[in-house]
Parts: structure tokens; sequence; C-alpha cells
């Protein structure tokens, strides 16, 4: 089972030697990818095969190759900043990408349900 964002960042702490080492790999085959994507992708391998962390490969194209599989896909996820209305009413205000929107295919109009997944994590969906 894929770990909480809380979780992820845990794990990118107590293992940052094999995430520096990924992202560099990663970013020797021209891919920018975040801490918590890496340790994502990492321990969706692992979980493969019931591990919580695997050690990494020694080679750089087979660590490549297994990221690659295991990185979700781009643009699936998204980091928006929320910010306070500014009303005193508690209120917040969530400007959404318009790339974000064109992916989804939302428009102005559009009724969405927000879900608290853990601190700081919302998941967002259009009620149909």
């Amino acid at each position: 089972m894929v770990p909480t964002m809380s979780e992820r960042k845990d794990l990118a702490k107590q293992f940052s030697a094999d995430v520096a080492r990924m992202q560099r790999c990663l970013e020797a085959a021209g891919k920018q990818v975040d801490d918590d994507d890496v340790v994502y992708a990492w321990s969706d391998y692992s979980d493969t095969v019931c591990a919580e962390w695997l050690s990494l490969c020694e080679s750089d194209d087979a660590l490549l190759s297994i990221l690659s599989k295991h990185l979700p896909p781009a643009n699936t996820r998204w980091r928006i900043p929320i910010i306070e209305a500014g009303d005193n009413s508690g209120a917040v205000i969530m400007a959404l990408p318009p790339a974000l929107l064109t992916q989804a295919r939302w428009k102005a109009g559009d009724t969405l349900y927000v879900v608290m997944d853990e601190p700081s994590v919302l998941t967002v969906q259009r009620v149909e």
C-alpha cells in the first residue's frame, strides 16, 4: 500500500541519500521530479514485493527503468496554494490553474466536491 503524504515525508527524511540518488538518476535522464513523487514511486515498487522500502539497485539504468514504471502520471496530482479570503470568515481561496481545468475538463459553474484526505492534502472532484 502506498504511504500517505506524511509517511512519504518521513521516508524521504529516513532515506534521504536514496532519494537524492534517485533524483540525480532522473535528472540525468531529463526528468524533473520532486521528493514526494520519487518516494511515491519507490514505495510503490517496494510494495510490489511486500516491502516498505527496498535497497536501491546498483545500476542507474535499472533504477531509472524501475522509477519510470512507478512514477505517478504527470499532472494527476497538483500542488495548489490555499490562501485565506482575508475577510475574517475563515474561508479560503484555491485558485485552480488553467492547465488543471483543461485536463480535468472543468469549467466555470461546475460544482466541485472537496475532501480533506489528510492535513494539507485535498481531493477535488466534479459533482456530476
